[in-house]
């Protein structure tokens, strides 16, 4: 059993990616999104960027990115 695009979109429009992401990331404001240190390699400085509005996250450090469903499967 397969799901729909429509179905996965509508969850991923009602997951709030700030609320999951900091369950793991301290995240501080800047500018209109957010950063932390990525969960996924060793850093020092923050590179792990999250962009509510467009319900994404991306990490230039490593180049891990994308919605809330890749970071939970990460």
């Amino acid at each position: 059993m397969s799901i729909s695009e429509e179905t996965i979109e509508a969850i991923r429009e009602r997951a709030d990616i700030v609320a999951v992401i900091s369950q793991y990331v301290t995240l501080k404001k800047r500018g209109q999104g957010l950063i932390g240190l990525c969960p996924f390699h060793s850093e020092k400085t923050p590179s792990f960027h999250v962009l509510p509005e467009r319900r994404i996250w991306k990490c230039f450090g490593c180049g891990a990115g994308g919605s809330v469903f890749q970071f939970l499967m990460r």
